[in-house]
């Protein structure tokens, strides 16, 4: 019998957000773009934190992750990031 990760009780621990909602913890509703760069390299830290527990969490409890996958869309986030507050400046 299997199991869904949407089955167990820490489900909200382990689910995978995108980089954008995890970064509005520290920022708020500033865009990154257009954050100071202490806040935004506290944002990025946040998402990066975020993948890495959440990966522990799963494995923890037997479930698959994507850990590679989120790495990667949290990176090409960050380069459109840095993409669109160069083109501002």
């Amino acid at each position: 019998m299997t199991f869904s990760i949407k089955d167990h009780p820490f489900h909200v621990r382990m689910k995978q957000l995108p980089p954008q909602e995890v970064a509005a913890w520290v920022l708020g509703e500033a865009p990154v773009e257009k954050a100071e760069a202490k806040l935004r390299k506290e944002a990025f830290r946040r998402v990066a934190k975020h993948i890495t527990a959440g990966k522990a969490e799963r494995s923890k409890h037997g479930f698959n992750s994507d850990t590679n996958g989120e790495i990667a869309r949290a990176m090409e986030w960050a380069f459109q990031a840095g993409l669109k507050a160069a083109r501002k400046t």
